[in-house]
């Protein structure tokens, strides 16, 4: 006769225990990589890169926060730091950073992206491969040019938010700020520059020092600037041109689908409209070589001044209305004066090629840009509501 074994309880409970902990052990230590330590990385918010020709030399410029407390206080105090180096690699210059601050350098959060003319000019995969790759620069982060280097807009003091990189990250990637704003990222650049168009637009940050500058309890706080954002630079490899305030404004809607920001129109009597933008589409299509373009912006009325009324208007109102009317035909004059700025230059940053290829197909020659034509259409509805 076989006896039964009797297992008593507690040895039960200890083998699920050891158990559950094996499997704890290996979901967390078997999904594990090797990666440097939290301690050990400088998390940067901005970066920039220059292409020191006369030298072939990349030199790069990082910005990143440091939050510390000083010994017997408990308030931690935010720091930006900037940091150089150059390198006959991107990755090189990286690297001399990392030495320069004892730190790894982990891209992971910089949002924004600052790239000098020369640096614009360089094969772009080849560029973009070592910071997506080795260093974790998410696709989303917004690329900037500037009229001055990447270095010296990193190291500008901004009145704002004190840092450049975190100024422009609400801007662009949160969309907030001034009209007109182009945001291209690093995934659209790549797009774009594999397109049959090769073009690209960018923000355009100027500098400006403040005219009054920013006060606390020990007095005026020096050497600050504001960026003004309200032009674009359009680029292929080394062809370059910034394009004016106006017209960057509906560059911006044409780029995007999702533009935001107001519209302004001013009568040839003085009458000044300001609309806000609430939505807005864009479709294109071709016909051999010509390319028809419609934009439908929806529209609010948000102030009006210098109009003679006995009311307040609303924009239901006829007069607003045709004031709409004349904006819908300022703005396609803007479009065709972009048009032949893109001719002019031989930069096709409004994608006309890819569209006419889609039409002609294979009998498209590769640079065709002065042999197309470009009908624009744009059409704003205006809210009725008061």
């Amino acid at each position: 006769m076989t006896k039964k074994l009797h297992v008593s309880r507690a040895l039960q409970y200890s083998k699920w225990t050891a158990i559950i902990i094996v499997a704890v052990a290996l979901v967390v230590y078997g999904r594990t990589v090797k990666s440097p330590s939290l301690t050990k990385t400088q998390i940067v918010l901005g970066a920039g890169i220059d292409f020191l020709e006369e030298t072939r030399e990349f030199e790069v410029t990082t910005q990143s926060m440091v939050v510390a407390s000083t010994y017997g206080t408990s308030n931690p105090q935010t720091t930006y730091n900037v940091y150089t180096s150059t390198g006959k690699t991107v990755a090189e210059a990286l690297d001399g950073i990392s030495r320069k601050i004892g730190l790894n350098i982990s891209l992971a959060h910089c949002n924004v992206l600052f790239l000098s003319n020369s640096a614009l000019a360089l094969d772009s995969m080849q560029l973009f491969y070592p910071l997506t790759g080795m260093y974790a620069l998410p696709e989303q982060s917004v690329i900037v040019a500037s009229a001055i280097s990447p270095k010296e807009l990193l190291s500008k003091r901004i009145g704002t938010t004190v840092s450049s990189a975190l100024f422009l990250q609400n801007t662009l990637s949160n969309q907030e700020g001034d009209d007109g704003m182009i945001r291209t990222t690093v995934k659209d650049f790549l797009a774009m520059s594999l397109s049959r168009s090769h073009a690209n637009a960018l923000p355009y940050v100027e500098v400006k020092e403040l005219e009054s500058q920013p006060q606390n309890a020990e007095g005026e706080i020096k050497d600050n600037f504001e960026l003004i954002l309200n032009r674009a630079l359009v680029t292929d490899g080394d062809k370059h041109c910034v394009i004016d305030e106006k017209r960057s404004e509906i560059l911006s809607i044409y780029l995007s689908s999702d533009a935001a920001g107001t519209l302004n129109y001013t009568s040839p009597r003085g009458e000044s409209v300001e609309f806000k933008v609430l939505s807005e589409s864009v479709s294109s299509n071709a016909k051999g070589r010509t390319v028809f373009a419609k934009i439908n912006i929806s529209v609010d009325l948000l102030d009006v001044q210098f109009v003679d009324a006995d009311r307040v208007l609303t924009g239901a109102d006829e007069l607003i209305i045709e004031f709409a009317h004349r904006l819908e035909d300022e703005l396609e004059s803007r479009l065709l004066s972009l048009f032949e700025t893109s001719k002019e230059t031989g930069i096709d940053f409004l994608g006309l090629q890819e569209k006419a290829y889609e039409s002609v197909g294979r009998d498209l020659e590769e640079d065709c840009l002065s042999t197309l034509t470009f009908v624009p259409t744009v059409k704003i509805t205006v809210s009725e509501s008061a």
